[in-house]
């Protein structure tokens, strides 16, 4: 996983990619997770028609940083003239790569006709594909689903409607719509997926070790794959993945990991100010403090103050506790 791969005029120094998440992967996680060994970080997803509306938040999702790149900005929608402007917007933001989405099964998505409710219209599919290619010079890559039901196979009709259309690449979670984040992923119908097309296919849905990784490619011939959920309180885990050296439960490691948690929240008030920064950094202590016997204190603790010195302060009081 080590070896670059290309994805149009952009090099990745290795195959494994930050997945989009949606309210987790903004700016300072992302950039968190390229120093974490990422060969590609993508933005939580960004409404097209949020942007054609003007609204603040959903252009401040476009916002890159240096230390970050390569970086994909995801969009979504169904209307072809909105994403081709928001495209052109993340393009002008700085992104290296566009991303549709084509994947989100969340019913506040799908009932707008975007997200993974774009597999059930080819027409449509095409149009907003088509739409996007023709506004940017960079990269287009299409996130999907192997299917929506399990009855139904999908990707390969559809990656070889994309690969016609110019898209570069594509992450496709080797799970149907109906499956969310749960259950075994459908490998051999990714690896068919893979087979129909020429240009880097990239695998997702429930990696979280090198064995992993190594399953998806030797039983798919993947291009690389997408880690999402694991990545959440372990932006190293790329490194440790092409290492093939797991985290361990050291007093060493321990201290690593108080310094991420330092660093990440941090860098969460310095990107929203202090008080939203440390609301935020709570979607990622669950994460972080993954195993440890004292989570469940740690997290009350750590959710009831919105201060950087507080938050501080209890880490060290745990850190203490837990490292002599």
């Amino acid at each position: 996983m080590n070896q670059p791969v290309r994805i149009g005029s952009v090099l990745l120094k290795n195959r494994l990619v930050l997945a989009p998440m949606a309210g987790l992967t903004d700016m300072p996680f992302r950039i968190l997770c390229a120093r974490g060994g990422a060969g590609l970080v993508c933005s939580e997803m960004v409404s097209s028609n949020a942007l054609h509306h003007q609204d603040k938040k959903s252009f401040r999702l476009l916002r890159t940083d240096p230390e970050e790149h390569p970086v994909a900005i995801q969009i979504f929608g169904a209307d072809p003239a909105n994403l081709a402007e928001a495209a052109h917007l993340a393009e002008k933001a700085g992104a290296d790569i566009i991303d549709i989405n084509c994947g989100c099964p969340v019913p506040k998505i799908t009932k707008t006709g975007a997200g993974m409710a774009l597999m059930k219209n080819e027409s449509l599919f095409e149009k907003c594909i088509d739409s996007v290619i023709r506004s940017v010079r960079i990269p287009v890559t299409v996130k999907m689903r192997v299917g929506l039901l399990k009855q139904k196979k999908l990707s390969l009709h559809f990656a070889k409607i994309a690969e016609t259309l110019g898209v570069n690449a594509l992450f496709i979670h080797a799970r149907y719509g109906e499956d969310g984040r749960k259950g075994p992923a459908d490998l051999e119908t990714l690896a068919e997926t893979v087979s129909s097309v020429r240009i880097p296919v990239f695998g997702n849905g429930g990696i979280k070790t090198a064995e992993d990784v190594s399953t998806y490619v030797q039983r798919t011939g993947c291009a690389g794959v997408m880690i999402g959920q694991a990545a959440i309180g372990n932006p190293r885990i790329f490194s440790e993945i092409i290492l093939n050296k797991p985290s361990e439960n050291t007093p060493e490691s321990l201290r690593d990991k108080f310094n991420q948690i330092r660093t990440h929240a941090m860098m969460n008030v310095a990107h929203y100010g202090e008080k939203l920064g440390i609301l935020r950094i709570r979607k990622f202590i669950p994460g972080y403090l993954r195993s440890s016997p004292y989570a469940v204190v740690m997290r009350k603790q750590l959710y009831s103050v919105c201060t950087l010195d507080l938050f501080n302060a209890i880490l060290s009081d745990f850190e203490q506790k837990m490292t002599s």
